[in-house]
């Protein structure tokens, strides 16, 4: 085999230098913004962002219906005709699909034109306004269901690991501790400078602010998204009280919380 030359080893170890660079500099500028914006700050980027995407208003989108992943946990954890709580249920795509798979579903999201756009769907299926406005990041008080689905990728979006944890325990409160709650996320990449740099200049804002530290993993893409480790996720579902009975990862990970009184609990 021929040497290599000079000036292919000069461009190809200047393109990492450059890779290098370009994720501590986006890292330092997500921590930049981290540090500062409070959690009404990051409730508007959210809302700007997906105002933004017009795709989630399309009926292609929200009738493609469930991921394989998807499919696997409602054949695996989900009883036949239950009841299921979606939140997080952007313009309908799982409260659609799980309609029309036969289970009792309603659906949750905080934007009003999302929600709007997924009852305008159920309706025309003939199963009535089935998704409605909710706060933020929370299960509705007084709703019940045998089973919760933290909509595609929501459970990412809530800013704190606080905040992350209480709406697991309230989600399987909803299901009178007893039933599943299902969750989906981003999984935090090998290559972890991006997310090292975020995470170094965030804390020291908010150590200055007096504000909660943050998480290694927080990120904005373009609006907050926490990006998970499985032990991460371990340990979230665990301080809910939960069991984690079945997860994985792929292009998204994706894991199943037992609530305590359920028949897959081990304790």
């Amino acid at each position: 085999m021929s040497a290599r030359p000079g000036w292919l080893s000069v461009y190809l170890r200047g393109d990492r230098l450059l890779e290098s660079l370009v994720q501590r500099v986006r890292g330092v500028w997500d921590g930049l913004w981290l540090g500062f914006l409070d959690e009404e700050q990051l409730a508007r980027l959210d809302q700007a962002y997906y105002d933004g995407e017009a795709v989630y208003l399309t009926e292609a989108h929200n009738r493609r219906g469930l991921f394989p992943w998807e499919e696997h946990v409602v054949r695996e954890h989900l009883a036949p005709g239950s009841r299921v709580l979606v939140t997080g249920a952007g313009g309908g795509r799982e409260v659609l699909a799980l309609l029309a798979a036969g289970f009792d579903v309603q659906g949750y999201e905080p934007n009003a034109a999302l929600a709007s756009f997924g009852s305008t769907l159920t309706e025309a299926d003939g199963f009535g306004a089935r998704v409605h406005v909710s706060d933020r990041s929370v299960v509705p008080a007084g709703v019940t269901a045998d089973a919760v689905v933290l909509g595609w990728g929501s459970y990412m979006l809530v800013p704190s690991r606080a905040q992350r944890v209480e709406l697991l325990r309230t989600a399987a409160a909803a299901t009178g501790g007893r039933g599943v709650v299902v969750l989906s996320y981003f999984p935090m990449p090998a290559d972890r400078r991006q997310f090292t740099a975020a995470h170094r200049v965030a804390r020291v804002l908010r150590r200055w602010r007096h504000r909660e530290a943050p998480v290694l993993g927080d990120a904005l893409s373009p609006n907050f998204a926490h990006h998970f480790t499985r032990a991460q996720i371990r340990d979230e579902v665990a301080a809910a009280g939960l069991t984690l009975v079945a997860s994985g990862t792929g292009d998204y990970g994706w894991a199943v919380g037992q609530a305590a009184g359920g028949p897959g609990d081990g304790r």
